[in-house]
């Protein structure tokens, strides 16, 4: 019989594996995300990542941030898994927007949870998410992100 903690153990793996090879024709990510599996859904960042923005400014996401990629429903978890898929790698853009919640800022300039939400949908449609789900992505972080960002207290907010 399989140890109960041996499943989601495997199943993190398989899905991290499949944003690996993300894409990034105009070389905008500084490097490979490298991530450690927590528990339950959550996930560690082993290496800085920074992405070019299409405006030359660049969002850096720093070693040692806990995050669970996609906030996707469980019950919606079977269509949209947390970390995305091989022919939708939106957790990469879940990880730069999950950081911009907590940290606020691009480049160390003050940002508004609007330009987090675009800049969401900005990197899912560039490392191949297609724009139709990008678009149905954003518009779900339009309707309900104003909860966790409002939730946030100015004392917690990454510096």
């Amino acid at each position: 019989m399989k140890d109960f903690q041996e499943i989601p153990l495997k199943r993190a793996t398989q899905d991290i594996d499949s944003l690996k090879s993300f894409s990034d024709p105009d070389n905008r990510f500084s490097g490979p995300l490298t991530v450690d599996y927590v528990d339950g859904d959550r996930w560690v960042l082993k290496e800085d990542l920074s992405y070019l923005t299409e405006a030359k400014e660049i969002c850096t996401t720093r070693v040692g941030f806990i995050f669970d990629f996609a906030s996707i429903p469980w019950w919606l978890g079977w269509l949209y898994p947390k970390t995305g898929d091989g022919k939708s790698p939106y957790g990469i853009g879940s990880l730069f927007h999950d950081w911009l919640y907590c940290h606020r800022k691009i480049g160390g300039r003050p940002i508004k949870r609007i330009e987090a939400d675009n800049l969401f949908y900005e990197i899912n449609v560039y490392v191949g998410v297609s724009r139709w789900t990008a678009g149905r992505m954003r518009r779900a972080v339009r309707a309900f992100g104003w909860l966790p960002w409002g939730q946030r207290k100015p004392e917690d907010i990454i510096p």
